[in-house]
């Protein structure tokens, strides 16, 4: 059945770590840049794929097809997709510079880390936090060029659709905590963080 369908994204989701250390979960769809969004790869023989860009293409120059192997394995409830495989896509996870409570148009703003509380607990006699100023949460879409794909569970298979769930190790901008010992520093730092894929192909 794999083998002869043409098999492209039709929805998912990728949960990753929040500068606040809490998870949140996104539309996969929102982060696969337009020109990819008609891309979609077929299963040949002898463990080999291939991507293709769809009609909408990102470059002019772009290769007609991309190569990659596959395989299932674990009485096929496990699949592997590498050695070539491109057509995951990631979040890249930054923090904007302070905003304050005159800017509350704009959105999305998220609370993060009240600048005043920290420095007013340092000064003696010691001041009252004072809710000033709150940092800005902005995601991009970001490429994964040939990813290797180990071990992914396949859920909910058919001859029309599948869903496949892994992970992917990455970073998040940690801020809620002083990050260089004495005196304040606000500024965050990369942590560890493991993204969690659950991608949706449907049968064009």
């Amino acid at each position: 059945m794999l083998r002869k369908g043409s098999w492209h994204v039709s929805g998912g989701t990728l949960t990753l770590r929040k500068p606040n250390g809490v998870d949140t979960t996104l539309n996969y769809l929102d982060w696969i840049p337009t020109c990819h969004k008609d891309d979609f790869i077929k299963f040949d023989s002898l463990n080999r794929g291939f991507v293709f860009p769809g009609a909408n293409r990102c470059d002019a120059s772009e290769a007609d097809s991309t190569g990659f192997v596959w395989q299932l394995k674990n009485g096929e409830s496990l699949m592997d997709l590498y050695n070539g495989f491109s057509n995951t896509f990631g979040v890249t996870e930054s923090i904007l510079e302070p905003y304050f409570f005159d800017t509350l148009s704009f959105s999305p703003v998220v609370v993060d880390t009240f600048l005043s509380a920290v420095v007013g607990a340092t000064m003696t006699p010691a001041l009252p936090g004072i809710c000033d100023s709150f940092w800005k949460l902005h995601f991009d879409s970001s490429a994964v060029q040939r990813l290797d794909i180990y071990n992914a569970t396949i859920t909910n298979f058919s001859q029309s659709a599948f869903t496949i769930n892994f992970a992917v190790i990455s970073t998040y901008p940690d801020s809620t905590n002083h990050h260089t010992g004495g005196g304040i520093d606000l500024n965050p730092i990369m942590r560890p963080d493991t993204f969690h894929y659950s991608v949706t192909y449907s049968n064009n």
